[in-house]
Formats: C-alpha cells, sequence, structure tokens
C-alpha cells in the first residue's frame, strides 16, 4: 500500500483548513498569517459561507488535479 495518495489528502487538507482560517477569524490561530506590523490594520470579514466555499472549492480542486494525473499516467 502506497501512502502517496494518503499524504496527498492530508496536504490538501490541511491547506484548505489554512485558507479558510485566514478568511474566518476565530477558527484558526489568529496570527498565522500575520507578516508585519501594517498588515494588522486590515482584518478579514468573517463570512462563515464564503470560508465553507473556499474550502469545498479547494478540495474539488484537488480531487480534479488528482483525477487528471492518474488518467494522464495511465496513458487514458
Amino acid at each position: 500500500m502506497s501512502f502517496r495518495p494518503l499524504f496527498y489528502w492530508l496536504i490538501c487538507s490541511a491547506f484548505a483548513v489554512m485558507a479558510v482560517g485566514a478568511t474566518e477569524p476565530g477558527l484558526v490561530e489568529p496570527d498565522v498569517f500575520r507578516f508585519s506590523a501594517h498588515a494588522a490594520s486590515v482584518q478579514p470579514v468573517p463570512e462563515p459561507s464564503r470560508a465553507l466555499l473556499l474550502f469545498a472549492g479547494i478540495m474539488a480542486m484537488a480531487f480534479t488535479y488528482r483525477k487528471a494525473w492518474l488518467s494522464w499516467k495511465r496513458g487514458s
């Protein structure tokens, strides 16, 4: 059994959760994406529906990419 698919989905899920955390304050550590003191004046607008759509979109892209990669690799 190869762990490559498991690692792929774990990394994609972690990326999606981090992206949602950046758009939705309070879901993830609040200072994860703070780069400088100047960025502190710009706060994200809390919209849970957009955060969920972002998560679903990232996971859909990951699924589509994986299907395309496997299809290309198999020569179909």
